[in-house]
């Protein structure tokens, strides 16, 4: 994968350099054989000089894991929130802390995926019916 890629395919999922290097060491434990243990520096650096050969393939796997998880939560909150009235609220989180707690399920995914989900899943509503749904955020915990 090279530099432009890593960076153009992370900045097309909504993610910073640190939520994607989370996510990465959430889904992809070991790599090469060894833990996984990068964080945003790491990816900051991938995104000029291009991720170790090693890793291409977790990089794709993460990629792919990200747009799923989108997907599917999109489709989970439409069916949630239809029938839509002008008056629905979709939750949305500003902190990964405040996301975990709310849904622990989910710890270790970024809430930035979750609030992606959300605006795909509100503006489906308004293109089908024509309602528009309105996002709230969460306060953050403490």
């Amino acid at each position: 994968m090279t530099p432009i890629e890593l960076a153009t395919r992370r900045r097309v999922t909504g993610l910073t350099s640190g939520e994607f290097a989370r996510l990465f060491v959430t889904i992809e434990r070991k790599v090469g054989g060894e833990s996984a243990h990068w964080d945003a520096s790491d990816v900051e650096s991938w995104e000029l000089v291009g991720p170790p050969v090693t890793a291409d393939q977790h990089l794709n796997d993460t990629f792919a894991a990200a747009n799923e998880f989108v997907a599917t939560l999109a489709k989970r909150l439409y069916r949630m929130i239809t029938p839509a009235e002008e008056d629905t609220v979709v939750t949305v989180f500003d902190d990964d802390v405040t996301f975990w707690a709310e849904q622990p399920d989910l710890g270790g995914i970024p809430h930035a995926l979750w609030n992606i989900a959300a605006l795909q899943a509100i503006e489906w509503v308004r293109l089908e019916t024509g309602v528009v749904c309105t996002l709230d955020v969460r306060p953050a915990i403490g």
